[in-house]
């Protein structure tokens, strides 16, 4: 069941939502729910859905030099 509730938006935030809101296909009450849904809903794992967005993406920066003598010092690398 739904519930009827007032906020307070700045009239700026309330145009640029209103605004996302119709870009998505939903009403602003639609975009704000969806939003309040995500922020209190328990997340599953943070660190899994880190690695699988990012494995892969990244390559390994080149160690030599001083630079690299730095980093390897600095980390035991």
């Amino acid at each position: 069941m739904k519930e009827r509730v007032t906020l307070t938006v700045d009239r700026a935030v309330t145009h640029h939502g209103k605004s996302a809101a119709r870009a998505r296909g939903t009403s602003f009450s639609g975009l704000v729910e969806t939003l309040l849904a995500e922020v209190t809903s328990p997340r599953k794992t943070a660190g899994k859905d880190f690695v699988a967005k990012w494995a892969g993406k990244f390559e390994s920066a080149d160690l030599e030099g001083p630079r690299g003598d730095y980093l390897r010092r600095k980390y035991g690398l």
